[in-house]
């Protein structure tokens, strides 16, 4: 099974479980151009003659087999001997079905009570089938609507029940009249509320004859059947069910709740294995099934094999839509079950629309609702900057450092498996390839000294790093801005104490075990315990393999920048000390105070005035980070505002500050003689360090998303230091008020 979007609560074997579900991938390839209604604005500004002429000239996607990339669904009629009258059902046959001349494996769904033939399809069920197919993470299948008309309705179980009219009439008729492989291993069976019954009636009566069967919110009652009939007593009582595959699965709020949970408890006692999920959210009703559809299709296929795909290596690179927001907004991520409804249809107030976006959705048949609002792509960042509480779906390389992208279910999207993500399809014209992207994942003040050097003793490095070890495993690059020096006999010394911070050595290991790749030594506190306890500390980050940048042993050492060549990218890291004190910076000038001494480079303008420039030149982005005075305040002071923005003037593609204990705000600066933007942010905040202040717990993580050799987008990682000791990400509550707080700040914001 492919990785899950959220976490449901399971029942298998009767044993309470922590069990993922996933989604197929609600993407797909246009068989055809289809001109469907479009919302006013799209009226508005072209008309429908010239949207048709812009799908058509969309590129078209990678052909497979016949060329066919969608199903169709047609219906046919039959007559019912049982109850004189003739009765229809509707079909749905995968692409290259007229070709092939194969035979398919098949799932017969019922529809609900109040419902027909075409409930399912309503559903989107087609378009599900048609994407996952293409994408080969569902089988190809024929999948049969039954139309049980008042009959379904009925509790009767005499010759003239629908079971009956189901089994005898209606079943050979299709597998009569369709390639459809008529083994139980190759037929499932299943059903929404009135349909979930008789799914569940059939199955148990008759397992011989299906491998699966799903109830959907299915409508169970105690007095609807007799116990030779009914479900829940079939559960107890029918020989020959234990090899069925058995799922229930109900929101929250669905009022048939009481007797799902009847039947689950009944099918645990008897010791089946089976799947019941209680989702978060829903009630009996169309838009909650339509959330789930894919997850029911991937149900019913499990055990049928997928075709090989065309090439045995499928490119991991799609087209690829993200949800994204204006960088001030207080949105930080959107539910996956919100993003599965709206690629189903559903309408979403808050989702505005860039004309390229829209365009792409109805060129793959990704059912939007013709009510969501569509703007001009040059109005989209200024309508979601009015409207703080609004959200895009935006290409992926269409992403700037002014857009901030959501997270889905508290995870970047490119962090989801894609082949299940709703709004990512292969495509000839791909805007996102894994292989193409670099990850450079910045961080604070690290200082593992004082009441964080007792707090890592008490509790290890495990407890202190684990809460931020998921996220920054992500990152291809993780920075560290490292303060304090490593004494071998930490709190005594050996040498003069030129400050009052040391490290022990038992605590190096936090480095390692966060994987920590760069490590800055700007820092002002790296020579307090003499200079050999400094190169002592830079031979033990080389010796495990880490880079460092901002300080050395010579000054040539100390101002190197770090020049990376990834995935396509090539990126040049800075960073210098514009405080001291002066026995923290390094010198070769033996009649200077102090005398020869390794340390962090200072910004000195000359020499930044000569390499930014030649960096840029010779680089795709260049980053510049900054050991600046620290202030106990959020906002920068004015001298600070003036040297970020000189280095953005001299070529860097963003500048950060490391230096600061409480995290600092952010600008938008357009340098001199340039029409691109730079993001300056002024001071990230702690990550480790032991000040149990408001702010001085809070801080940012900077992640830099670098694409085809240029900053894309940077993603804020939003955390709290617990214990002293132990970063970890904000709850929701906590990150609404965080961002509130630091947005509040800026004048521009």
């Amino acid at each position: 099974m492919r990785s899950a979007f959220f976490v449901v609560s399971a029942r298998t074997s009767g044993t309470i479980a922590s069990k993922t579900r996933q989604e197929m991938d609600e993407s797909g390839r246009r068989a055809y151009v289809r001109c469907q209604p479009m919302p006013m604005i799209a009226r508005s500004i072209l008309g429908l003659s010239l949207l048709c002429l812009l799908l058509a000239l969309q590129p078209a996607q990678a052909q497979r087999f016949c060329g066919e990339t969608a199903g169709r669904v047609e219906t046919r009629s039959y007559t019912s001997a049982l109850i004189a009258q003739e009765m229809r059902y509707s079909v749905y046959l995968p692409p290259c079905y007229d070709t092939s001349g194969l035979t398919y494996p098949v799932v017969y769904l019922m529809h609900g009570s109040a419902s027909d033939n075409t409930h399912w399809l309503n559903l989107g069920l087609a378009q599900v089938l048609d994407r996952g197919i293409l994408q080969y993470v569902l089988p190809p299948m024929i999948v049969v609507l039954p139309y049980g008309d008042w009959i379904a309705n009925e509790n009767w179980f005499n010759d003239a029940s629908w079971a009956n009219i189901f089994l005898n009439e209606l079943l050979p008729d299709a597998e009569a009249q369709y390639r459809i492989s008529a083994r139980a291993l190759t037929r499932a069976i299943g059903g929404i509320s009135r349909g979930g019954f008789w799914a569940y009636h059939i199955a148990l009566r008759h397992p011989d004859l299906f491998s699966a069967v799903g109830g959907h919110s299915a409508f169970f009652d105690e007095f609807h059947a007799p116990p030779e009939q009914n479900p829940l007593d079939l559960a107890l009582t029918a020989p020959g069910i234990e090899a069925l595959r058995l799922w229930l699965d109900r929101g929250r709020d669905d009022y048939a709740q009481v007797n799902l949970d009847l039947m689950d408890s009944r099918l645990t006692q008897r010791g089946l294995a089976h799947t019941y999920t209680v989702y978060p959210e829903g009630q009996h009703e169309d838009a909650y099934w339509a959330a789930h559809v894919a997850e029911y299709m991937q149900f019913y296929a499990a055990q049928w094999p997928l075709p090989a795909p065309e090439n045995d290596e499928p490119s991991q690179a799609r087209f690829l839509l993200v949800p994204a927001v204006a960088f001030p907004s207080l949105h930080y991520s959107i539910d996956s079950a919100a993003l599965r409804s709206v690629a189903g249809g559903a309408y979403d107030p808050n989702l505005i629309l860039g004309f390229t976006a829209w365009t792409a959705l109805q060129n793959v048949a990704i059912a939007i609702s013709p009510d969501t609002r569509v703007v001009m792509d040059d109005e989209l960042l200024d309508a979601l900057w009015r409207e703080r509480t609004a959200y895009t779906l935006l290409p992926f390389d269409d992403l700037t450092t002014r857009f901030r992208m959501l997270r889905v279910d508290e995870m970047l999207p490119i962090d989801h498996d894609l082949a299940v993500y709703p709004f990512a399809w292969q495509s000839a014209a791909p805007n996102y390839d894994p292989a193409r992207l670099t990850r450079i994942l910045l961080s604070g003040v690290t200082a593992l000294a004082r009441n964080t050097l007792t707090a890592l003793d008490q509790n290890g490095l495990a407890w202190a790093g684990e809460a931020i070890l998921p996220y920054v495993s992500r990152a291809d690059f993780f920075h560290m801005s490292n303060e304090v020096s490593f004494a071998p006999r930490c709190p005594a010394s050996d040498e003069p104490v030129l400050g009052s911070f040391c490290a022990v050595d038992a605590h190096f290991d936090l480095f390692t075990y966060l994987g920590a790749d760069i490590i800055e030594l700007t820092g002002n506190h790296n020579n307090d315990y003499g200079y050999s306890a400094y190169l002592r500390t830079l031979a033990m980050f080389h010796d495990a393999g880490m880079v460092t940048i901002g300080g050395g042993r010579t000054l040539a050492e100390a101002r190197t920048p770090y020049s990376i060549e990834h995935n396509g990218s090539r990126i040049a890291m800075l960073a210098c000390n514009w405080n001291g004190p002066y026995y923290a910076l390094v010198n070769e000038d033996a009649t200077q105070a102090g005398g020869v001494r390794p340390g962090a480079a200072y910004c000195e303008m000359d020499w930044l005035s000569a390499i930014i420039p030649q960096l840029a030149a010779a680089s795709d982005v260049v980053v510049v980070t900054v050991q600046y005075a620290e202030y106990e305040q959020y906002t920068p002071i004015e001298r600070q505002v003036w040297h970020y923005r000189q280095l953005a003037d001299l070529g860097a593609d963003i500048v950060v500050g490391t230096q600061a204990h409480k995290p600092q705000t952010f600008e938008f600066y357009t340098p001199l003689n340039s029409d691109d933007e730079v993001l300056l942010h002024y001071g990230m905040g702690n990550l480790f360090f032991d000040q149990p202040f408001w702010g001085n717990r809070r801080f940012f993580m900077d992640q830099l998303l670098i694409y085809t050799g240029r900053l894309l987008t940077v993603d804020l990682f939003t955390g709290i230091i617990d214990d002293l000791a132990r970063p970890r990400p904000m709850t929701a509550e906590e990150r609404l008020n965080f961002l509130q707080f630091m947005f509040i700040q800026e004048n521009g914001f």
